[in-house]
């Protein structure tokens, strides 16, 4: 068993300057001693400028860190001269506010990854790319970083948001669309600089409803994204290349789902019914690929199809 020691400190400042200008300026600083490098330091700041009643700019900076996994620490020692994950983000904005209840967004940002641990034994491999989980045999083991890691991996993520939110007013609509843009690279200790495991390009999101009074809402949720990339593999026993790391990609996946709710008022409550459908449209959306032993050939799990549900609640 190990024990560690962590423990953060933050402080915010924030300004205003007439009816115009908002700053705010913090600074955080974290302490790990399951490694060699302890402590570091985050300062960011952000500030928004309203131009006139409809517009508004904004713009921050950051340095955030993260320490490493207890998992890459279990082996002893050998990992110890890990560094707590830095990552620098800017981000630059405009607001328009299109009327009351309408509100346009347009945002650009970058990110800029260091100190990412990469292996030694797999030098394709940053474990940027093994995400939040433990995906076992599906990925070789590699989120455990059960192995030699170097924090010498580097990566960045840039793209640009678009967004629109119409909120519920004297027009009985409602909802919410966005817009992103973007890509994530990771240059790992092999110095071959290959997209990320989660480097979507294209993602759009719109949900919204409709009210026309307080008995009924109408409401609908759609998601675009394109895919993901993944390694080939290759008869017999699942067999991948080094060189075709993430190399290819999943087809893109989207989705409907619709939902109606009715609701009906009582002294001591209110009873709300709903009928929700999801997928409408029965996609095939693949989510993971994986070897299959049994059959000798690639398993492309996807998701549930149309998923009817009809459900009753009380509110009091």
């Amino acid at each position: 068993t190990h024990d560690y020691l962590k423990w953060a400190a933050f402080a915010n400042w924030t300004q205003t300057f007439g009816h115009t200008l908002t700053v705010n300026l913090g600074a955080r600083t974290d302490y790990f001693d399951g490694i060699d490098e302890k402590q570091t330091f985050s300062p960011r700041a952000s500030a928004a400028y309203r131009l006139s009643d409809a517009f508004t700019l904004s713009a921050s900076v950051g340095v955030y860190h993260q320490a490493p996994s207890y998992i890459w620490l279990a082996e002893g020692s050998r990992n110890d001269d890990l560094r707590q994950i830095r990552a620098a983000q800017y981000v630059g904005g405009v607001a328009y506010r299109l009327r009351e209840d309408t509100r346009l967004n347009v945002e650009a940002y970058v990110k800029d990854y260091a100190d990412y641990p990469t292996s030694v034994l797999r030098p394709y491999l940053a474990l940027a790319n093994t995400g939040g989980g433990f995906g076992g045999p599906n990925d070789n083991y590699a989120a455990f970083g059960l192995e030699d890691l170097e924090p010498k991996a580097e990566g960045y993520s840039r793209g640009v948001e678009f967004s629109a939110q119409k909120k519920l007013s004297d027009l009985p609509f409602y909802g919410i669309m966005s817009l992103t843009l973007g890509e994530t690279y990771f240059t790992p200790l092999d110095g071959v600089e290959r997209p990320g495991l989660y480097d979507q390009r294209v993602i759009v999101s719109a949900s919204g409803g409709y009210q026309p009074n307080e008995k009924w809402i109408f409401s609908a949720k759609f998601q675009f994204a394109t895919g993901r990339p993944h390694t080939p593999y290759y008869a017999p026993n699942g067999w991948q290349k080094a060189s075709e790391y993430l190399s290819e990609r999943l087809d893109p996946t989207h989705r409907l789902d619709l939902r109606v709710d009715r609701r009906w008022f009582f002294d001591w409550g209110t009873l709300i019914a709903f009928l929700d459908v999801q997928n409408v449209y029965n996609r095939n959306n693949v989510s993971t690929v994986r070897w299959d032993y049994a059959e000798q050939k690639e398993d492309r799990a996807s998701s549930i199809g149309v998923l009817p549900s009809i459900g009753v609640s009380l509110e009091f």
